[in-house]
């Protein structure tokens, strides 16, 4: 079974099936969302996103796929993600003053 990837705050964990939810297929996809447009993007040949009802995120890739961060500089450098099925962790962060918890974004 593949390992698990790290690209910055996201992380790709392999997984054995799909659950079922909304799939499409795609070329290029965006993993980590940034609100300053460095977004951490799976781009290659097409593969299957599904989004669960509790808004999972998990790809199946046909192919070895990259992983790249939309940054010039400081960036995280390219992966290649092997072919397989992959679930989508996103890190988070406590913030004891709002008392909320929320994604980490870089």
């Amino acid at each position: 079974m593949n390992k698990a990837i790290r690209h910055g705050e996201i992380m790709l964990v392999p997984v054995g099936d799909v659950p079922t939810g909304k799939t499409s297929k795609c070329s290029t996809y965006i993993v980590g969302h940034s609100e300053t447009g460095h977004h951490h993007v799976l781009e290659g040949t097409e593969f299957e996103v599904t989004e669960t009802e509790k808004q999972e995120l998990y790809f199946r890739l046909f192919e070895p796929t990259k992983l790249v961060h939309k940054k010039t500089a400081d960036r995280h450098k390219d992966l290649v993600v092997p072919a397989g099925i992959y679930k989508r962790f996103h890190d988070t962060e406590y913030d004891p003053f709002e008392q909320v918890i929320r994604d980490v974004a870089d």
